[in-house]
């Protein structure tokens, strides 16, 4: 936009690096998953390449294992129950971070899902058109039958009407051509009786 006044309206470009504030929370442009260390967090599990399903199995082990120490903890000297709350938050902590690592998994995974989803969906829809269509073509097929067989019972009505018609007025001939005969005998054999008399 050139107008210096309507400068202001302009979309700003997304940002490319660094971080950037909504609703008052700082966000990263790169999302990646914050390490433990970053977090101030003690790190359970070893670094570098990993059994997750093996860890995870047991980090849950020592959540039962803590939560036990917090049971006998509390019975024995309560005022001592903090740092077995932290051990067990650092735990569940160890346990959230390991099974985010799967999320961009998880991301991919469910994208193909529904992909796939979308595609069976587009062709079933188009199968049931496709089907659709072989159902009116056949109906179009039977309706071009049916008005071929149509135009000839017309055409042989018509042509039965006319022979009737026909017939009819060569009868009408005929009769009037023999009433004409009758009559013209009439007249004569009348004549034939007034020279008579």
């Amino acid at each position: 936009m050139e107008d210096p006044e309507l400068k202001f309206l302009a979309v700003p470009p997304p940002p490319k690096t660094g971080s950037y504030t909504v609703f008052g929370r700082m966000w990263q442009v790169c999302d990646q998953l914050p390490t433990l260390a970053e977090q101030n967090i003690t790190q359970l599990y070893p670094d570098g390449p990993i059994d997750r399903v093996a860890e995870l199995k047991r980090l849950n082990h020592s959540v039962l294992f803590e939560f036990l120490e917090l049971v006998d903890v509390l019975v024995k000297d309560p005022s001592q129950f903090s740092t077995c709350t932290e051990r067990i938050r650092d735990v569940f902590v160890n346990i959230h971070h390991l099974i985010n690592e799967y999320r961009e998994h998880q991301a991919k995974e469910t994208l193909k899902l529904m992909i796939q989803q979308q595609i069976d969906s587009k062709r079933q829809a188009t199968e049931r058109t496709l089907a659709k269509c072989k159902e009116l073509e056949q109906t179009i097929e039977q309706l071009k039958r049916e008005a071929a067989d149509t135009k000839d019972e017309i055409s042989t009505a018509v042509a039965s009407e006319e022979n009737q018609t026909d017939s009819t007025v060569q009868g009408n001939a005929e009769q009037h051509t023999q009433t004409q005969i009758t009559q013209d005998g009439l007249a004569k054999i009348l004549e034939a009786v007034q020279g008579l008399t």
